[in-house]
Protein backbone atom coordinates (compact mmCIF):
# COMPACT_ATOMS: atom_id res chain seq x y z
CA UNK A 1 0.00 0.00 0.00
CA UNK A 2 1.76 3.03 -0.99
CA UNK A 3 2.26 6.11 1.36
CA UNK A 4 -0.63 7.91 0.40
CA UNK A 5 -3.19 5.97 -0.02
CA UNK A 6 -2.24 4.90 3.85
CA UNK A 7 -2.48 8.74 5.01
CA UNK A 8 -5.62 9.62 3.16
CA UNK A 9 -7.59 6.04 4.54
CA UNK A 10 -6.42 7.35 8.41
CA UNK A 11 -7.37 11.34 7.79
CA UNK A 12 -11.04 9.47 6.84
CA UNK A 13 -11.10 7.05 9.65
CA UNK A 14 -10.43 9.79 12.18
CA UNK A 15 -12.80 12.14 10.53
CA UNK A 16 -15.25 9.13 10.29
CA UNK A 17 -14.86 8.46 13.93
CA UNK A 18 -15.42 12.16 15.31
CA UNK A 19 -19.57 11.60 15.27
CA UNK A 20 -19.96 8.39 16.83
CA UNK A 21 -17.65 8.98 19.34
CA UNK A 22 -19.68 12.89 19.98
CA UNK A 23 -22.37 10.70 20.27
CA UNK A 24 -21.27 8.22 23.16
CA UNK A 25 -20.99 11.11 24.88
CA UNK A 26 -24.23 12.86 24.83
CA UNK A 27 -25.92 9.98 25.52
CA UNK A 28 -24.16 9.51 28.12
CA UNK A 29 -23.74 12.85 29.40
CA UNK A 30 -25.89 15.41 27.27
CA UNK A 31 -28.64 16.68 28.65
CA UNK A 32 -30.59 17.63 25.63
CA UNK A 33 -29.23 14.70 23.12
CA UNK A 34 -31.22 12.54 26.22
CA UNK A 35 -33.88 14.20 26.66
CA UNK A 36 -33.99 13.76 22.71
CA UNK A 37 -33.03 10.57 22.59
CA UNK A 38 -36.02 9.92 25.75
CA UNK A 39 -38.79 11.41 23.24
CA UNK A 40 -37.89 8.99 20.33
CA UNK A 41 -38.37 6.23 22.32
CA UNK A 42 -34.91 5.42 23.12
CA UNK A 43 -34.47 6.08 26.69
CA UNK A 44 -34.15 2.72 28.19
CA UNK A 45 -31.56 1.84 25.59
CA UNK A 46 -29.08 4.87 25.60
CA UNK A 47 -26.10 2.64 28.01
CA UNK A 48 -26.40 0.21 25.33
CA UNK A 49 -26.76 2.26 22.50
CA UNK A 50 -23.33 4.30 23.91
CA UNK A 51 -21.03 1.05 24.35
CA UNK A 52 -22.25 -0.30 20.38
CA UNK A 53 -21.19 2.99 19.42
CA UNK A 54 -17.84 2.91 21.70
CA UNK A 55 -17.61 -0.66 20.26
CA UNK A 56 -17.36 0.14 16.57
CA UNK A 57 -15.12 3.08 17.23
CA UNK A 58 -12.53 1.14 19.04
CA UNK A 59 -12.92 -1.93 16.73
CA UNK A 60 -12.65 0.14 13.42
CA UNK A 61 -9.07 2.25 15.21
CA UNK A 62 -7.80 -1.09 15.22
CA UNK A 63 -5.86 -2.27 12.27
CA UNK A 64 -6.56 -6.10 13.01
CA UNK A 65 -9.87 -5.19 14.50
CA UNK A 66 -11.15 -2.85 11.56
CA UNK A 67 -13.01 -5.05 9.29
CA UNK A 68 -15.68 -5.76 12.42
CA UNK A 69 -15.15 -2.01 13.40
CA UNK A 70 -16.77 -1.67 9.56
CA UNK A 71 -19.54 -3.78 10.18
CA UNK A 72 -20.24 -2.76 13.36
CA UNK A 73 -20.25 0.91 12.35
CA UNK A 74 -22.25 -0.04 9.23
CA UNK A 75 -25.10 -1.53 11.42
CA UNK A 76 -25.04 1.51 14.15
CA UNK A 77 -25.17 4.13 11.26
CA UNK A 78 -27.86 1.98 9.46
CA UNK A 79 -30.07 1.71 12.31
CA UNK A 80 -29.25 5.35 13.28
CA UNK A 81 -30.56 6.23 9.75
CA UNK A 82 -33.39 4.35 9.80
CA UNK A 83 -34.76 6.27 13.24
CA UNK A 84 -34.04 9.74 11.64
CA UNK A 85 -36.00 8.42 8.68
CA UNK A 86 -38.72 6.74 11.48
CA UNK A 87 -38.91 10.00 12.76
CA UNK A 88 -39.64 12.74 9.56
CA UNK A 89 -35.57 13.49 10.64
CA UNK A 90 -32.66 14.39 8.12
CA UNK A 91 -30.05 11.37 8.10
CA UNK A 92 -27.83 13.89 6.07
CA UNK A 93 -24.68 13.36 8.66
CA UNK A 94 -25.43 9.54 9.42
CA UNK A 95 -24.97 9.11 5.51
CA UNK A 96 -21.89 10.68 5.20
CA UNK A 97 -20.21 9.26 8.11
CA UNK A 98 -21.64 5.89 6.55
CA UNK A 99 -20.14 6.57 3.07
CA UNK A 100 -16.46 8.01 5.39
CA UNK A 101 -16.30 4.60 6.65
CA UNK A 102 -16.60 2.71 3.52
CA UNK A 103 -13.98 4.54 1.40
CA UNK A 104 -11.70 4.78 4.67
CA UNK A 105 -12.25 1.17 4.65
CA UNK A 106 -11.64 0.92 0.84
CA UNK A 107 -8.11 2.51 1.51
CA UNK A 108 -7.22 1.01 4.35
CA UNK A 109 -8.22 -2.56 3.80
CA UNK A 110 -8.94 -3.17 -0.01
CA UNK A 111 -9.08 -6.80 0.60
CA UNK A 112 -12.27 -6.64 2.47
CA UNK A 113 -13.46 -5.90 -0.75
CA UNK A 114 -12.14 -9.51 -2.38
CA UNK A 115 -14.28 -12.60 -2.90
Amino acid sequence: MNKGRKIAGWVLTILAVIMPTWGVIGKLSNADMIEHMTRLGYGDWLTIIAMGECAGVVTFLIPKTMKIGTLLLTALLGGAIAAHIGHGESFGMQSTVLILVWIATFLRAPDFFKS
